[in-house]
């Protein structure tokens, strides 16, 4: 009977937590705003805006100790890459996004040695000489920013990409701070912001 009390006492106590976190959070300066509101039913509602752009994004969260995690929904893949051999010596990169459409982005490699090599301002192809290319990633020009690719294919030079330009949320954990009644996001380019959400 004690330890049925117990369980019940600590179920409690994670629900009011849970609980008090219900509202919206919001952050705003010149020509940017996020504001991400949590709801009863563990939904949410999150939604950023920059000169000329918009985004709105709907989810589930959960929260573990100081945690906030968040998952999108509908799912998406943030990234797709088609490995392909060409008879050619050079690596090439071709990014469009999930449509087919066209866009502007920046291409980070990351070679066998750890080297970063950030190539700026692309569109279309990308064709570059270095051979021994271990990963790489994605940035469009809203600052979003792909995963770490890992190069799968020991011959493969050739890579279709195909980049999701709407954020995903994919068991991402925000940080709660339950005193100041405020949440450090993560940005668009996956780490934590020098803000705060705080609740209105």
């Amino acid at each position: 009977m004690k330890f049925l009390f117990t369980i019940i006492l600590i179920a409690t106590l994670v629900q009011n937590e849970a609980d008090s976190l219900i509202g919206k959070y919001s952050f705003s300066q010149r020509h940017f705003s996020e504001s991400l509101q949590l709801n009863v039913d563990y939904t949410f509602q999150y939604e950023v805006k920059m000169e000329l752009f918009r985004q709105k994004i709907e989810g589930n969260y959960n929260v573990v100790g100081d945690s906030l995690i968040l998952n999108s929904f509908p799912q998406r893949d943030k990234l797709i890459v088609n490995e392909k051999s060409k008879k050619t010596q050079k690596n090439i990169f071709r990014v469009t996004d999930k449509s087919g459409q066209l866009i502007n982005y920046q291409l980070t490699i990351t070679t066998d040695e750890g080297k970063v090599i950030e190539l700026k301002n692309c569109y279309d192809k990308v064709k570059t000489n270095y051979s021994n290319i271990r990963s790489f990633h994605i940035t469009d020009t809203k600052g979003l920013k792909s995963p770490e690719y890992l190069i799968e294919g020991k011959r493969t030079n050739y890579f279709e990409i195909r980049f999701e330009t709407i954020r995903v949320f994919e068991n991402e954990k925000w940080l709660i701070k339950k005193e100041l009644k405020q949440i450090n996001p993560i940005g668009m380019d996956g780490e934590f912001q020098k803000y705060n959400l705080t609740k209105q």
